[in-house]
Parts: C-alpha cells; structure tokens; sequence
C-alpha cells in the first residue's frame, strides 16, 4: 500500500516538473528576453537593474556588469518583441549630476531591416560614456590657472586681455556697431542657409579626410613642386631668352598672318573641295584601307631572302588564252553581229593570238632591292668550301685496272675473229648503186607476210550466213475481211 502510494507521488512529481521544464522552455522561446553584451571603456555610475532605454522608453534593464581588462562588458536584458536595429549604439546617459544614469540604445527600429540577435554583442566603436565632473573640473582648474596670476608677470592674462580689448576699441565705438549690424546681417543669411552650411561642412569634412588620407601624396607633390621651382629659379636667363625669342616670334606669325591671310582662305576653300572629294568616295577609300595592307604583306612574304628571289610569279591572268579575252570581248558586245564578228575575230586572229599564249612574264624580273640570304643560313657540305676555307678534300685518282691493252695479263689475248684488213664490210654491197636494200628472205606476197613459217592454217568452215537484221521476215497475216489494207 506505501510502495503504490510512494510510486503515485513521484509519478505526479515527475509530471510536474516536466510541466515546469516546458513552462520554463515555452517562456524562453516564446516569451523571454533578449540578451545583448556592451562593451564600455567604464561604466561609473550605473548598476545591475538600471534601466534599458529605446528614445526615452523603458524596454529592459541591465543584468550585471563584469570588469574585462580596460573594458567593462554590460550585459542588458531587452524585453520580448522589442526589436533592435542591427547597427545600434550604446550610450550611458546621466540626466545630471545627481540622477542615476541608463544605457540608451540608439537608433530606434523602423518598419524594416536586420535587427541584433540573441546574444549580440555591441563593440566598443558604437558605445559612448558621459564626461565625469571629475574631468569638467580638472579641465576648468587648468584654464583658471592658466587665466589666473603668475609670478614675475604682472597682472594676469584676463586683465592683460581686457586691457588690450580697451586700447583696441577706443574710439572704434561705432565701427564697432557697424560690424555687429553686419555680423548679425551675416548671421541671418546664415541661418536662412543652415542648410546648405551643413552640407558645406560635410564636404569640407570629406575633403579634409581626402587630404589626410593623401598626406604622402602631398608631400611628394610639395617636394617635386620644390624641385619646379629651383629649376625655373636656376634657369631664369634662358626663360628670359626664350620669352623675347617667343615674343619675336609671334610678332613674326602676325605678319605671316596678315601677309597670307587672302591665299590661306583660297588654300582652305581648296581644301574643303579636296575633303569633299574624299567624302564622296569613301566607299572607295574605306576599301582601298582594307586591301592595301594584305596586298603589301602579301607583296613583301613572297620575296624569298634565303633564295634571293621571289617565291612566285606575277601572272597576267588574260594572257593565258588571249584568243578567249579578245574575241570574247567582242562578242559580248550587246549588237545583233557580236557573235558573227566573234567567229571572225577566233577565225583569223585565232592563230596568231595563240603564239601570245603565257601565264607569267617570259623575262625575269627582280623587284625587290632587298639582301639575299645570310652566311648564317648557308650550309656547306665541306667547311673547306666556305669563303676563306681550303677548298674542297681532293678525291683520290682510280687505280688503273690490272689488265688491259697497255698491260697484258699472263694468258695470251683471244683470236682475231673480225674481218680481214682492206675487206669490205658486211652488207656494203647492199648500199652499192644497184644493190638491193632489204634481206634475201623477205616475204613478197600477202599470204607470205601473213604466214612467214609456211605451215597451213585452219581447214575452212561453212560460208557464213546471213546477219539478223538481214534475215527475212516473217510474213504478216492477211487482214480482216472488211479491214482496209496498211
């Protein structure tokens, strides 16, 4: 009975605390505060649970404040749905002296943006302290004591002051007022014009920090502008020189001027007629600029300098077959006896035209004035052979052979087997005045020219017979009774 009874006790104690955890989890996620760290250089006069402000509203309070190195992290607890600018500021603000101080967090969100998360952290570049009295009294003793009395000087520096102001001022009484009628006259258009002052004073900003950032760059220009000036100094006489030859000059280009003024305009007019001649064949031109570069390159890449001569030939494409060009010529006239004197032209001109036939020029030519190839391009097939060499090795003589009529070998020579001395040579009775020119056994009659062996041929076949187109044919049936003959 206890053990159910203890085991219904803890079943409804663990019931509850898992009822409290997600209470307290719910509260957390839903509903709890926003943690934000600020980082301040000191953080006099301000304590755990001061209050977190947002343009004067109460939206947390400070948690704790933990000392770090020479910096002091304050930590701040902002309430749920309050949204805080991503860029915000830090600021420990004392209404006076007495009053206890609050951290005002600045700007204020708009409608839209990023905002700090959980757990932000502000730096000490966007956080801000008040000036302590300390530091306002330290600074006020040190300009009474700087004001005030000191020993070996009389009086003090305010009298000195107010004393010069009145030696000033006598009798300036009404130059006085003057100034402060304009000085207020300035102050007004001034203040019509805050404005545009503050815009002024953002560029001077802008432009001061410009300098700042250039500062190396300003110096370099005031050391080379040194430099100018010490030049210009030290050549003084020749800028003298050249200003008076300069002023010659122009007094010179003004006679020139007015001498020539009328031939100028004539040579302008001209000119505009030599421009307008341009102008109208810019087609012309604009092709002449794209061809006339690739036919220079293409001009200058056929010269050969290792060869020392052109890599081509200049080709007169009309004279490979002149005959074509000129009575082609002619006969493309637009007349009813084109064609007829084109015949005509290719008829008696033909032959002689042809003798005129070629593809390039029948004489060499050398247009180019150019070297030809280097020694460092030459190969030799001996060093001997280059220009101061030895000339080429010398081939040694052949060895006379070891038997011939001048040195006979052991064996004794052949016999004589041609004819004898003073007999006339074979077939020289041929070429006699009636000798017969041709061989005894040549054949005299067709049947032997065909069958020069004599033996007999194939014995005869049948006569042969008519051809197809010979044979006759076949006889065609008589026609119809009633049907006309073909």
């Amino acid at each position: 009975m206890n053990r159910s009874r203890l085991g219904k006790w803890l079943a409804v104690a663990l019931v509850a605390l898992l009822v409290v955890g997600a209470a307290v989890l719910l509260r957390q996620t839903f509903f709890g505060q926003t943690t934000i760290s600020a980082l301040f250089t000191s953080a006099t006069g301000v304590y755990p649970g001061d209050d977190v402000r947002v343009s004067g509203v109460k939206v947390g309070t400070i948690e704790s404040i933990k000392p770090e190195g020479t910096q002091t992290r304050v930590t701040l607890k902002v309430d749920h749905g309050v949204p805080i600018p991503a860029d915000a500021k830090a600021v420990i603000v004392a209404q006076n002296l007495v009053a206890a101080r609050y951290v005002q967090l600045a700007p204020a969100y708009r409608s839209s943006g990023p905002t700090l998360p959980d757990n932000a952290v502000i730096g000490l570049d966007r956080t801000a302290v008040p000036v302590e009295w300390d530091q306002v009294k330290e600074q006020l003793m040190r300009l009474s004591t700087d004001l005030g009395p000191k020993s070996g000087v009389d009086g003090t520096s305010v009298s000195r002051f107010i004393n010069s102001t009145a030696d000033a001022m006598a009798g300036n009484g009404d130059k006085l007022r003057q100034t402060i009628s304009q000085l207020s006259g300035v102050a007004r258009v001034l203040a019509e014009g805050s404005g545009n002052i503050v815009d002024i004073i953002k560029n001077l900003q802008t432009f001061v920090t410009a300098l700042r950032d250039s500062n190396q760059q300003v110096v370099q220009f005031q050391d080379r502008l040194a430099t100018l000036t010490s030049v210009v100094d030290g050549s003084r006489s020749d800028l003298d020189a050249a200003l008076t030859n300069l002023s010659v000059a122009v007094v010179d280009v003004q006679r020139f001027v007015a001498g020539s003024r009328d031939q100028t305009s004539e040579q302008v007019q001209r000119l505009a007629n030599v421009t307008q001649n341009l102008v109208d064949n810019k087609m012309h031109i604009e092709q002449l600029l794209h061809v006339a570069p690739n036919a220079f390159m293409n001009g200058y890449n056929i010269y050969n300098p290792d060869a020392g001569s052109a890599v081509g030939q200049f080709v007169m494409n009309n004279f490979s077959n002149p005959v074509e060009f000129i009575c082609g010529a002619i006969g493309a006239v637009e007349n009813t006896t084109a064609p007829e004197t084109a015949k005509l032209c290719s008829q008696y001109l033909g032959p002689a035209l042809r003798l005129l036939n070629f593809n390039y020029l029948p004489f060499p030519i050398s247009p180019y004035l150019m070297p030809s190839a280097s020694p460092e391009q030459i190969e030799y097939s001996e060093p001997g052979l280059m220009p101061g060499g030895s000339g080429g090795s010398p081939t040694p003589p052949e060895a006379p052979p070891a038997i011939s009529a001048y040195n006979p070998g052991p064996e004794p020579p052949p016999p004589f087997t041609g004819r004898e001395p003073g007999a006339p040579p074979p077939g020289a009775q041929q070429l006699l005045p009636g000798g017969e020119f041709y061989p005894p056994n040549m054949p005299n009659t067709v049947s032997d020219m065909l069958n020069p062996t004599g033996q007999p041929g194939p014995p005869p076949g049948p006569p042969p017979g008519p051809l197809a187109a010979e044979a006759p044919a076949p006889a065609a049936p008589p026609p119809a009774e009633g049907t006309p003959p073909a």
